[in-house]
């Protein structure tokens, strides 16, 4: 934020005197101008303010005062040390209970939840989208389905997206959006788009409006056309999975390593397993990359593998069962912040969200 913008937000926060005693004096490096803001999150040598009356504001970090900039970098540890300690699982330790409802979401623009992805920015929010026909957005909620709002990404055009993930590599949150869906089996090329996960506030919801594309990667199967509605990314191997939705005897898992960055060429992606569950409609990997659950209309199948395994290994052993409540044409899952419990949503309006809790 420019010197002249950062006086600006000043003086137009000037008359709101009540709210701003809640919020944060940020000072410009040169001592000259003040910002009343509260912090949302900071990445790429930029932070993010909310000011008090709802506006979004970017500022570089070198902008401000030193005293600010040591003040992001405690958040910014704390929120590493938080994410430590929530996703250090023990696999075996892991028991489902039953799922249930906790929310319906508010906003009726998610009409056909596909996909679902926590945020790994502020626990308790959740991103999801549309499927097929829809714009190319991603919509921000709670735990209580409040509407937080939406972000579209930047020259995109969303042809038939099928499921998202999140997921932390380095100090960078990501969200991978999965166009892959063919249902028709016409497509010989799909597309998977990363973008940095945008900066978010737990109250006032997404601070932007619109999100660039950090990579795009075309990929193509190894062997057939395929329609593919569950992907994920394991970031510890920096590894997509992809569960095709084959009927009724299985479906194939495709893997496809996080390549460079060249939006010209069409990857391949090789099949590395084949699964006794039907339809898979979902994927996720836990963040420690050592579980992968598989979603199917009815109940989810949970895989495992060692530290050492590949996925081919992890996918040759019968999964583990999970019952998972009733739902009208559940098409996406994910694992929640702590990286045990799980989250579904469906594709029918009133769009619920559920719940599996793990302990």
């Amino acid at each position: 934020m420019t010197t002249r913008l950062l006086l600006a937000a000043a003086v137009l926060l000037g008359s709101t005197p009540m709210a701003l005693a809640r919020a944060r004096t940020w000072t410009h490096a040169a001592g000259k101008n003040t910002l009343e803001a509260d912090f949302v999150d900071s990445g790429d040598g930029k932070v993010w303010l909310r000011t008090t009356d709802g506006r979004s504001v970017s500022v570089r970090m070198d902008e401000l005062s030193k005293a600010d900039q040591e003040y992001v970098r405690k958040q910014m540890r704390q929120r590493e040390e938080a994410i430590h300690a929530r996703t250090t699982v023990q696999p075996d330790d892991i028991q489902y209970g039953p799922g249930r409802r906790i929310a319906t979401l508010a906003n009726r623009t998610v009409n056909e939840s596909s996909g679902l992805a926590c945020s790994r920015r502020v626990d308790g929010l959740f991103w999801t989208h549309n499927d097929s026909g829809g714009d190319a957005s991603l919509y921000l909620l709670d735990t209580r389905g409040r509407d937080l709002g939406s972000c579209a990404l930047r020259g995109v055009l969303a042809y038939d997206w099928e499921d998202m993930a999140s997921f932390r590599v380095g100090q960078k949150r990501y969200l991978l959006v999965a166009d892959t869906g063919n249902n028709g089996l016409a497509a010989a090329v799909h597309m998977l788009y990363l973008v940095e996960e945008p900066p978010v506030d737990a109250e006032r919801g997404v601070a932007v409006k619109e999100v660039p594309v950090a990579q795009v990667i075309h990929f193509s199967y190894e062997d057939d056309y395929r329609n593919c509605e569950a992907v994920a990314l394991d970031p510890t191997s920096r590894t997509f999975l992809l569960a095709t939705k084959e009927r009724p005897s299985g479906c194939y898992v495709y893997a496809l390593r996080w390549p460079e960055n060249n939006p010209k060429k069409a990857f391949t992606a090789q099949r590395i397993a084949t699964l006794k569950v039907p339809g898979a409609t979902g994927l996720d990997v836990s963040p420690d990359g050592l579980r992968a659950v598989v979603l199917t209309y009815g109940n989810a199948y949970e895989y495992r593998r060692e530290a050492k395994e590949t996925w081919a290994e992890g996918f040759s052993r019968p999964p583990r069962a999970i019952v998972l409540p009733k739902r009208v044409q559940g098409e996406s899952i994910c694992y929640g912040p702590d990286g045990k419990t799980l989250y579904l949503t469906s594709e029918q309006l009133p769009t619920p969200l559920l719940e599996v809790p793990a302990k």
